[in-house]
């Protein structure tokens, strides 16, 4: 079991400007309610168990991968549910941080992160922001406020361009085994699909298929190393997974309209008349 803060006799909340955080475990007697509300808002990330939230007449649980977001001065109630604990993580912070209006204007947000690559993201931006606001080293506030920042885009992310969950996992897969030997069967046993229900949804959400979209990460990837190292580009496309340099160079001056080995050469030349 993580190391846990356990909520204390009294409630500290935030002044201007400043965030808090932490990871509470906590048995069915814990409830907090705050019949004006609060000045500042409240995130909590479950890792177990089982929460809740009471809004207006709104009665939320929470459960584990439920991230829920609370805006300021809404009435509210939560704690553990009965027979229960609750084991989640939380940070409050004050409106003045950040610009929130690319988030719902709902007064509470339940989202789900359904796959295991979503709730490892958020967990990690969590843990980063929850360490940084323990140990106060130098910059601890400068880094707190970029892990607060990831966790909001993230839940933002979920809330306005909600990807089925298995094809967020397959887009993940791809990200880091790019330049491996990919099968669209493997991937399917992975996230429990058919190979063709696989391609299918996969079409549907990303607008491309599992082998274009590979190609192009590829390619991306491909230019950002020629731009940016003084490897050749033979080396260049074995790193990212071409095999045959021929069918890369193709592929190359298909996607960016110039050969791969004139590419650092036509950027450097682009970037000095600008």
């Amino acid at each position: 079991m993580p190391d846990v803060d356990f909520p204390s006799d009294y409630e500290v909340y935030p002044e201007p400007g400043v965030l808090i955080a932490g990871h509470f475990l906590v048995k069915e007697t814990y409830k907090t309610k705050r019949p004006k509300g609060m000045s500042d808002w409240l995130i909590t990330f479950t890792l177990g168990g089982e929460g809740y939230f009471k809004v207006d007449d709104e009665n939320i649980t929470c459960s584990q991968g439920d991230v829920t977001l609370l805006k300021p001065m809404v009435p509210h109630q939560y704690g553990t549910s009965k027979g229960k604990d609750w084991n989640f993580l939380w940070a409050h912070f004050s409106p003045e941080l950040f610009e929130t209006n690319y988030l719902s204007d709902e007064k509470l947000v339940r989202l789900t992160m359904e796959n295991g690559y979503g709730r490892n993201r958020l967990s990690h931006a969590f843990e980063k922001l929850i360490q940084d606001y323990r140990e106060r080293n130098k910059y601890w506030y400068e880094l707190c406020q970029n892990s607060l920042k990831e966790i909001l885009l993230l839940i933002a992310q979920k809330q306005k361009h909600s990807m089925e969950p298995r094809i967020e996992e397959v887009l993940h897969i791809l990200s880091i085994q790019m330049s491996e030997s990919i099968k669209i069967e493997e991937l399917a046993r992975k996230v429990g699909l058919s190979p063709s229900r696989l391609s299918h949804l996969f079409k549907e959400n990303v607008g491309s298929s599992i082998l274009e979209t590979l190609k192009q990460m590829k390619l991306n990837q491909a230019a950002l190393l020629l731009e940016h190292t003084d490897q050749k580009a033979s080396e260049v496309a074995v790193e990212v997974g071409f095999q045959n340099y021929n069918h890369f160079a193709i592929q190359f001056r298909k996607r960016f309209g110039v050969a791969p080995r004139n590419y650092k050469k036509l950027k450097q030349q682009h970037s000095y008349k600008t």
